[in-house]
């Protein structure tokens, strides 16, 4: 009689104590990976887990500026490993976009150059002390002038009607931001920029949902309209940062090189990319939605038009709510 055999010996998940069958887990997931280990190893792990990110990103890249619908169809055909989600995309995108405009426009006061070298440093002093104001609030907005000799500030017609949750006390707060905001108009630019982060990812609902209600029978769930929404949002954010660098890059050569054609040669690339990023949006609910030319125009426009017209909402509703805060 041959004698018996010992038990084979199972590898157990370190965190559930389960047998494993394979790499992973099959009841909680954990990989079977050794995390104490030498630092070579770890470096080794390191470099090639952002080799695969690098491929990743390129190829996730190059589909996002190049193929409209590219990857919005490939996240609903299941193909998820190939492409950097769709989330994660937009917000590197928001982050890297939104850093490199605030690096390269310029926000800083221009005073009029025909004015006297002393009016100009006097204009440049009540701008500062306007700056100042906002941040601290320290001093009645009234106490605060800067307009240039002969000359009448410029007015900004907003009625304070269309914002009917504000009290007596936020009006009169708003009124003199305002004011302060029309005689240093480059922080009110400064304040829509840093504004349109949390615009933009405030709209990304609605314009997935904007696209669910156009799309009431193409069988798509919402979260492929929220998918759509999210690329093409992240495509934006790069047309945006590319336009800025484009002139940003005009502007430094122009003041370095005696070059007339620079100028036009930037105005013919950003007319370029102003036309593709219309035509971008419209052939990507084309290719996405599927449905004839005659009623993607007719969508398109209606979805552009509603679209267009909740950004405003948006970006003046949070530059009020900054303007309060403040």
């Amino acid at each position: 009689m041959e004698a018996s055999q010992p038990p084979a010996t199972h590898i157990l998940c370190k965190n559930c104590d389960t047998p494993l069958q394979g790499e992973y887990c099959h009841r909680c997931g954990q990989q079977d990976k050794r995390y104490l280990r030498s630092i070579f190893a770890v470096v080794g792990d390191l470099m090639g887990e952002l080799g695969h990110w690098d491929s990743r990103f390129y190829r996730t890249l190059s589909g996002l500026f190049m193929r409209p619908g590219f990857l919005s169809l490939e996240f609903v055909r299941g193909r998820h490993a190939s492409y950097v989600p769709p989330l994660r995309m937009y917000f590197f995108m928001s982050l890297i976009s939104f850093m490199v405009m605030r690096a390269l426009i310029d926000f800083t006061p221009q005073v009029n150059q025909d004015l006297s070298p002393e009016q100009q440093a006097e204009i440049q002093q009540q701008i500062d002390k306007a700056d100042a104001l906002l941040a601290t609030q320290n001093e009645p907005a009234s106490d605060v002038t800067v307009t240039p000799p002969d000359e009448e500030p410029a007015t900004l017609n907003l009625d304070l009607k269309d914002f009917p949750l504000l009290d007596a006390e936020d009006e009169k707060l708003l009124k003199q931001k305002l004011k302060l905001m029309q005689q240093n108009p480059d922080a009110f630019i400064e304040r829509l920029v840093g504004n349109a982060p949390q615009a933009m990812l405030l709209m990304l609902p609605f314009w997935a949902l904007l696209l669910k209600l156009c799309y009431p029978f193409s069988k798509h769930y919402y979260i492929e309209h929220l998918a759509v929404a999210l690329h093409t949002h992240a495509f934006l954010l790069l047309s945006f940062m590319m336009l800025t660098i484009t002139d940003s890059s005009a502007t430094w050569l122009s003041t370095h090189f005696d070059y007339p054609w620079i100028d036009e040669l930037a105005s013919y690339a950003e007319n370029i990319l102003l036309m593709w990023m219309v035509a971008y949006l419209l052939f990507t609910q084309k290719l996405f939605y599927q449905q004839s030319w005659p009623m993607t125009l007719f969508k398109f426009f209606i979805c552009s038009f509603i679209y267009a017209f909740l950004v405003a909402g948006a970006f003046l509703a949070l530059v009020v709510l900054g303007l309060l805060s403040s």
